[in-house]
């Protein structure tokens, strides 16, 4: 058995063995146990890296130290205690896994050198007595669990875990296999979760991990091959593609609960664990040799660097994530970038290479936040290590997620994104008090990633008019919280979502149903160099409320005064005013961009201060009052519409005069915007874009299956990209000049075909 100091100095030694590339090591067996508890600990704590007298180094044991001093300060040290923490009464969930979290924090401490706590003894005697205490009361094989099965299961198991390799030689033998056995009662097998009373169930994705996570740390406690094994294996799993419910698809979507896009938090809880893992396994007789593995490996570049832009995680795969006042769009895009950079150590020196310059690039823009503010160790670790790597910029292009109805537009300076729901993806999500008012947000929400980097992680989930978010067609029949039910529950019965894309341009559509309305609609984005084209058609609606697509509401932050000029008319310029437009032609928002409204558009216009607070939003919420300005343009389509439709351009970055250029000769017609086809003909590019919602016609284009095509005329010949966003058919029947066209879409799941005639 390997004392504290030698466990220590073998941490420092293995610190760099934590690359996947290394050559493996031939190690007897206790030893290899020993070897993977080193490196699992020298994870925890940053091992050889860690620099006392580096500032950010020095931050980040100043910010462990403060938070082991608050938590001491909540220690219940009473000899009759029925808590550890005063805060954390063991009768109510998650009381329980908050604990064992502090436990952690406390152990990290005492192994970290350099903590003003490192190997105090009050504090290893606080630790001890507190593992005892949560034994005894708790946190043992009799209990049942109640509350949220993942406290028990996820939420206690890993921290406690992790605290038993941190002070594994301070514990004796006996005490480490009881503690191992409450691990085992509530994780009897990390494949399946859930308790028993109320019915076990397959564990998948992120889930799938954290419980594999847990019992592969708690294996390395008490030497157990098997479980070390099977929870290895248990692995391989995760990073096999889908296509249904929770996972990766080919595409790049990642599904959690089913219904929800969830690359933003529990794809990326994913890929931290099991970066993780496959690092901690490395070069020992355990290392996953799995040859799938490189599915996870190509998610990188599919599923995770084109939905962050600048360091934000795109809030459209953040889920219910988005009301959490503690976790913005840049938290999530720094737990991504850490989870990046760990993979990359197991990967071919030029993927690595893309990777840390992607990150590197993201952290160089990120002018609101910034990835050591708060950083753990391991993390300022992570971010050292891009000393000399070139930033990379944002790549232009065009993902089109079919499998989780997202889509995602770039180019130089911005990004497009586009939210939308289906009979296959929900609306939103809600769940334990968070994000009920949220059913919005995937009726055609757009959120434009400019550089305004503040734009959603300032206050906005809080603050905005949940009802008027920018590129929904909403009904404004009042709805409950949590409206259509929770954890994905709310879906519409359409399927005609998605589109087909071409050369880094799109086509885009949504038949959308109103969340619990008899609203109707057809919308399409065609995404295009310099702008992105919204048409919106067969706008209907009978529940006797108007009907309203917003074109924009933009944060303004607290103290913005961006000036609005529509027709050359500057207009509402102070907080509070309001406006109605009648056949504006064009509109620029300073800062922001242009809007171009190809056949008039009749605007409503505000500029307002809005307060809200974060309890609005989710129960565990702060109460605090915030404050921001907006300014917010629509166009109301009046109430009970029938086949109502818009039509207008956002050009991002825009200048007034660019705008206004653009308005007179973009370069774009409209060939068609009925509830039957909507189309778009870029003069420049040579290349028609259309929508067929149904069977139809449109010029030489002549369709008998709903379907998305973009034709690019080239010399002699034409380009076709064509798809099924309905994913309900074998083949799509096309005439093109003449020409009869079978295009075999069977198991395309939305992707695109293309053909060159």
């Amino acid at each position: 058995m390997l004392n504290r100091r030698t466990f220590l100095a073998a941490g420092s030694a293995t610190v760099a063995a934590m690359s996947l590339g290394l050559p493996k090591a031939a190690f007897a067996a206790p030893a290899d146990f020993a070897a993977l508890r080193a490196k699992w600990a020298a994870d925890l704590t940053g091992g050889a890296s860690l620099d006392p007298a580096d500032p950010d180094y020095a931050a980040a044991l100043t910010r462990l130290d403060n938070a082991v001093k608050a938590s001491l300060a909540k220690l219940d040290r009473s000899t009759d205690r029925k808590a550890v923490f005063i805060d954390y009464p063991l009768t109510q969930d998650p009381s329980i896994a908050n604990t064992y979290v502090r436990l952690e924090q406390l152990a990290t401490a005492w192994t970290t050198p350099g903590s003003a706590y490192h190997s105090n003894a009050s504090l290893l005697a606080d630790i001890q007595a507190a593992l005892e205490s949560m034994d005894q009361l708790i946190y043992n094989p009799s209990t049942v669990e109640f509350g949220n099965w993942w406290s028990w299961e996820i939420g206690a198991t890993r921290p406690l875990a992790n605290t038993l390799v941190l002070l594994y030689a301070e514990l004796p033998p006996a005490t480490r296999e009881r503690y191992c056995a409450a691990i085992d009662h509530f994780v009897e097998d990390p494949y399946w979760m859930f308790p028993p009373e109320r019915g076990k169930v397959l564990s998948t994705g992120a889930n799938r991990v954290d419980l594999c996570q847990a019992i592969i740390v708690r294996a390395l406690v008490t030497d157990d091959e098997a479980k070390l094994t099977h929870a290895r294996d248990g692995l391989s799993d995760t990073w096999q593609y889908v296509t249904t419910g929770d996972g990766f698809y080919r595409d790049g979507s990642f599904v959690q609960h089913t219904w929800v896009a969830y690359t933003g938090t529990y794809g990326h809880v994913l890929l931290s664990g099991i970066g993780k893992l496959l690092a901690l396994l490395a070069n020992s007789p355990w290392q996953v040799t799995d040859p799938k593995r490189q599915i996870l490996f190509d998610s990188v570049a599919k599923a995770y660097l084109p939905v962050v832009h600048d360091a934000r995680m795109m809030d459209f795969v953040r889920g219910r994530a988005v009301s959490r006042y503690n976790a913005s769009d840049h938290n999530d895009g720094y737990t991504a970038a850490e989870a990046i950079l760990r993979l990359a150590a197991g990967v071919d020196t030029a993927l690595a290479t893309q990777w840390r310059s992607a990150v590197a690039g993201w952290l160089q823009r990120d002018t609101f936040g910034n990835m050591l503010s708060g950083a753990t160790i391991p993390r300022v670790a992570l971010v050292k290590s891009l000393r000399g790597v070139t930033p990379a910029p944002e790549r232009d292009g065009h993902t089109l997620f079919s499998s989780m109805d997202r889509s995602v537009h770039r180019r130089s300076g911005w990004a497009y994104s586009i939210s939308m729901a289906s009979r296959r993806i929900t609306y939103y999500e809600c769940g334990n008090g968070e994000n009920e008012l949220g059913y919005h947000t995937g009726s055609g929400m757009t959120y434009l990633y400019d550089k305004d980097n503040g734009q959603y992680a300032d206050a906005f989930w809080p603050t905005v008019d949940r009802t008027r978010l920018p590129g929904t067609t909403v009904d404004r029949l009042p709805l409950p919280p949590k409206a259509g039910g929770e954890w994905g529950a709310p879906r519409p019965t359409t399927a005609w979502v998605g589109g087909s894309t071409l050369d880094g341009y799109a086509a885009v559509g949504q038949d959308l149903e109103g969340p619990l309305s008899p609203m109707r609609a057809r919308k399409s984005w065609f995404c295009l160099d310099e702008y992105v084209v919204a048409l919106g058609a067969g706008i209907t609606g009978t529940s006797g409320y108007p009907v309203e697509t917003v074109i924009e509401n933009r944060n303004l932050h607290s103290a913005g005064t961006n000036a609005l000029t529509v027709d050359d008319l500057s207009l509402v310029p102070a907080l509070g005013d309001s406006a109605t437009v009648s056949n504006a032609k064009w509109a620029h928002l300073d800062g922001v961009g242009g809007y171009i409204f190809p056949s008039g558009s009749t605007l409503q216009l505000r500029r307002e201060a809005r307060t809200g607070s974060w309890r609005d939003i989710n129960t565990g919420g702060t109460t605090t009052p915030i404050t921001r300005r907006y300014l917010t343009m629509w166009q109301d389509h009046g109430v009970n519409p029938s086949g109502a439709a818009y039509s207008y351009l956002v050009v991002p970055g825009a200048s007034a005069a660019r705008t206004k250029q653009l308005s007179k000769a973009s370069g774009l017609l409209v060939l068609r915007n009925t509830a039957s086809v909507q189309a778009v003909t870029s003069l420049r590019l040579g290349m028609t874009m259309v929508n067929f919602w149904q069977p139809d016609r449109l010029g030489d284009l002549q369709t008998d299956t709903p379907c998305s095509v973009i034709a690019r005329l080239r010399g002699r010949t034409i380009e076709l990209a064509v798809s099924d966003p309905t994913q309900l058919a074998t083949t799509i029947q096309l005439t093109v000049l003449g020409r009869k066209i079978t295009v075999d879409v069977a198991g395309a799941a939305g992707a695109t075909r293309y053909l060159t005639l």
